[in-house]
């Protein structure tokens, strides 16, 4: 059997008040020159005549205590020294100090790895007794006196050994649970850097889906987002029988505009437009989207004639109110046109009629004059003569 050599563990420990015990010990387990060939003939019972012994024996080093007490101390020495015992040898009586048991009860508190083997000539105490005062387990076993030296022997090459595939075990347990904490650690640390990318990921396809419904130009909702928002509200509203507004509007007279202060010039007019758009609305269920070029619109659920009209001349009011330059226009100012229409959704009439409504009423506002607003129907022959119609 190979063990690891930081395991490997000779050293026995003989607790008992009579000197000619412990001498028996040393000659039996040590290496005695007087031992008068009784270490020999105990060889060649154990491996045979014509063997030789000494390369199959262990070496045992010995330490004896003729007291429980100085037996302890002699256990708490050898933990100290980083030196601990394998096995001790336990005498039972040994007045006038303390007995087996209690010797043994105060050895194991410093060292629970030691094997023990009480010597007992007496049944001082039965095997029920000794549990209920000791946490035997399997690190007890009762050698009879007068012992037999084989049987001694025995006990001790056995015991050492398993003290020593013991500590073997609790090495390889110990650097197994090493190698899982370092593991565990990397499967951890890989395992924050895949959320943290997962996170990354969700983020950056947020903020895509985002950017595909955003007009960069303004922030505003784009026209893909005024599709899509439409369409679900103008469904929502067939089941609920509730009506839905929507306001069309047109920057008056844009394209004098743009080439009057030019494209970067015509931008920044309609980054200001939209930002007061935004403004005007009734609160998050309302819609604002740049709808094409100049042109914006509001989709307002739940909002009839009135209350489409009433968002339309906020908006009005607010773009008048920036007092922003307009060489090209009449008034000197950038001003808008608005027109709205609600209706209450049927399964018969598309999305597109209220857009078509709405768009009427936003020519016929551009028709009266520009910077108003006009609401439909303001004369229902008209809807549709100006659809295809050019500003």
């Amino acid at each position: 059997m190979n063990l690891a050599p930081e395991t490997i563990n000779r050293r026995i420990l003989v607790v008992d008040d009579n000197p000619s015990i412990i001498d028996d010990f040393r000659k039996i387990l040590g290496t005695d020159p007087n031992d008068g060939g009784a270490l020999r003939h105990i060889e060649e019972s154990l491996f045979g005549d014509g063997v030789a012994a000494e390369t199959a024996r262990p070496v045992f080093q010995i330490d004896s205590a003729c007291q429980g007490q100085q037996g302890l101390a002699l256990v708490e020495q050898a933990q100290k020294s980083h030196q601990p015992y394998a096995v001790a040898f336990i005498d039972m009586r040994m007045p006038p100090g303390w007995d087996g048991v209690e010797t043994i009860a105060h050895i194991w508190q410093k060292d629970p790895r030691l094997q023990i083997v009480v010597c007992t000539a007496y049944s001082d105490y039965s095997w029920k007794e000794m549990s209920d005062r000791l946490d035997l387990g399997d690190r007890l076993l009762i050698l009879k006196k007068p012992f037999d030296n084989i049987e001694a022997y025995q006990l001790a090459c056995a015991l050492s050994v398993k003290w020593e595939l013991t500590q073997q075990a609790e090495l390889k347990m110990g650097r197994l649970e090493d190698a899982v904490r370092v593991r565990t650690s990397a499967l951890s640390r890989a395992n924050e850097a895949l959320q943290g990318e997962i996170a990354e990921r969700k983020l950056l396809q947020q903020q895509l889906a985002q950017l595909s419904v955003t007009d960069a130009l303004t922030g505003l909702a784009n026209r893909r987002r005024f599709d899509d928002t439409l369409a679900a509200e103008w469904a929502r509203a067939q089941r609920t029988a509730r009506p839905i507004g929507l306001v069309m509007i047109d920057i008056d007279h844009f394209k004098p505009y743009n080439d009057h202060y030019g494209h970067i010039g015509g931008d920044a007019c309609l980054r200001r437009v939209a930002t007061e758009l935004a403004g005007v609305t009734r609160g998050d269920t309302d819609l604002v989207a740049r709808y094409g070029g100049e042109e914006f619109a509001i989709i307002l659920p739940d909002a009839d004639c009135a209350a489409a009209c009433a968002v339309a001349e906020r908006a009005c009011a607010a773009i008048a109110a920036l007092q922003e330059p307009h060489a090209a226009a009449a008034g000197g100012i950038v001003t808008i046109s608005a027109g709205i229409a609600s209706l209450a959704p049927s399964a018969e009439t598309p999305a597109e009629r209220l857009i078509e409504f709405a768009d009427s009423a936003l020519y016929e506002a551009k028709r009266a004059g520009r910077n108003r607003v006009r609401s439909w129907p303001f004369a229902a022959a008209a809807v549709g003569a100006h659809l295809n119609r050019g500003r």
